[in-house]
């Protein structure tokens, strides 16, 4: 194992030394072009932060690099695909390389229903579409999705494009181009050209710090030993579950599916439907806090469940609503989406208002359990860690609210706050970690407490995925204060 590993390291010191030496050479360490077969399953897999956002009425799919630094931005295209699949996760894989990828859905709109392009049932009436549309207004639309993302908190200014079609890729940025057949060995020299003509150096330093293939974390799967006499699987950090810190993506699963912990999923009357909501114990029937768990953009999967799995195990009542419920296919909740992918392009109908007051029900209904002591307390992950700020400024009586890697909605609801507030961020998260220096300058002006960390090469999600750049402190430290914060706040 030892040696796999140390071969590793000399591979990728070869191509540093290698691209050292030659500059232009077209060497790509983090990403490959995939194919419309892997497109999906890449969407729904990848570890890097992508959100939605609505443009001057066009939507627009955004995939964010690991860096702490700021990155040029590339708007992608692929004919008329719209923001089909394929292009998306060609977008995933130049974020890979360092920029901020940005795939306009100029179709927003436009499609059956007034929808965009996913609703279209052929690609032919997608194409006539476009054909009506005309390409002075698809330029109209780009362009007005590339002047928002190159002001971007993670943006550097800078901008390029890729067009796909289907003899090859054109390659633009500030007047020069290059044309590139649709193939591995083009779509690094691509991004060579991309990497050239912005002027980025994204491969290099200390960028070159997230694994596409977890192998940090195999690594150290495969090298730890079975310590447990009565057997079992490996133990130890981030492989083994410890007791004190919450499950990563790869034991998440296995977390909720063995916990011995009470729990259950109830449906909470809300409106004239139902707030599908997971709830969780401690052990025991004494009295605890509850804290209501505010998902991240993918969900409520299996690792936001196994979040409040860990919250019950050190002493607090979780509650996670499902912000999905009823949203699905066929009216259904979480459950009934296909894949991370599609749950993301849903997150598009919440509201904000939409969210909070999903998130407010569950609490009052959770201040109404036997168990419930009275005092209560937010968590929120990405999408969830800005719903936990807009909660501590709307309900005064909250006890505490923990941000991991979220953002505020603006900074005139910091002003609102009461409770004592404590977030987290990564290094390598630029668009998020951005905001925290004038949320700090904000809640001292206020005289509100907030408490705030950034981890060296921590990245966005780093308490899910926990084994990639500098995750695993950022997952240790982060965790121990929370439950520490927690406890001083509601016990």
């Amino acid at each position: 194992m030892k040696k796999l590993l140390l071969l590793g390291i000399a591979i990728v010191g070869i191509a540093l030394l290698y691209r050292a030496a030659k500059p232009n050479a077209p060497v790509v360490l983090h990403s490959k072009l995939p194919t419309e077969a892997a497109a999906k399953a890449l969407l729904n897999s990848t570890h890097r932060h992508r959100e939605w956002v609505s443009v001057a009425n066009v939507r627009a799919f955004i995939v964010y690099p690991e860096r702490s630094d700021k990155a040029p931005v590339v708007i992608l295209s692929a004919g008329k695909q719209g923001a089909s699949d394929w292009i998306r996760a060609v977008a995933d894989q130049a974020a890979a390389e360092g920029f901020i990828a940005v795939v306009p859905d100029v179709l927003s709109g436009l499609g059956p229903d007034g929808g965009d392009s996913n609703d279209f049932a052929n690609p032919a009436d997608m194409a006539v579409a476009f054909d009506r549309l005309g390409r002075d207004e698809i330029l109209l639309r780009t362009n007005a999705v590339r002047d928002y993302a190159i002001v971007l908190p993670a943006a550097n200014g800078k901008s390029a494009s890729l067009e796909f079609a289907a003899d090859g890729v054109q390659a633009a940025v500030a007047g020069r181009s290059a044309s590139f057949r649709v193939a591995d060995a083009e779509w690094s020299q691509a991004v060579s050209f991309l990497v050239k003509q912005t002027g980025d150096k994204p491969l290099l330093g200390e960028n070159l710090n997230v694994p596409e293939d977890h192998s940090m974390h195999i690594g150290m799967m495969m090298g730890q030993t079975v310590n447990d006499k009565k057997g079992g699987g490996p133990r130890g950090y981030p492989v083994g579950k410890l007791p004190d810190l919450p499950a990563g993506i790869f034991n998440a699963h296995n977390v909720v599916t063995n916990s011995m912990l009470r729990k259950e999923f109830v449906d909470i009357p809300f409106g004239s439907g139902k707030l599908h909501t997971w709830v969780e114990y401690p052990e025991g029937d004494g009295k605890a806090p509850i804290v209501i768990v505010m998902q991240h953009g993918p969900g409520m999967d299996d690792w936001q469940r196994a979040l409040a799995d860990q919250l019950a195990l050190q002493g607090f009542i979780a509650i996670a609503a499902d912000l999905h419920s009823g949203l699905g296919p066929n009216g259904g909740n979480y459950d009934s989406f296909q894949g991370t992918d599609d749950v993301m392009r849903a997150n598009a109908r919440l509201t904000a208002d939409d969210m909070f007051n999903r998130y407010k029900a569950a609490r009052d209904w959770g201040m109404k359990l036997p168990r419930a002591n009275g005092k209560s307390a937010s968590i929120g992950f990405c999408m969830g860690g800005g719903n936990s700020f807009r909660f501590a400024s709307e309900i005064p009586d909250l006890n505490a609210a923990v941000v991991f890697y979220g953002t505020p909605a603006n900074q005139e609801m910091l002003a609102k706050i009461k409770a004592p507030v404590l977030a987290f961020y990564g290094d390598d998260d630029a668009r998020v970690t951005a905001t925290m220096a004038p949320t700090e300058t904000a809640m001292k002006a206020a005289g509100k407490s907030f408490e705030a960390h950034s981890y060296p090469h921590g990245t966005h999600g780093f308490l899910e995925y926990q084994d990639l750049g500098g995750n695993p402190t950022a997952t240790s430290d982060s965790w121990a204060r929370t439950i520490a914060f927690l406890k001083e706040h509601t016990k």
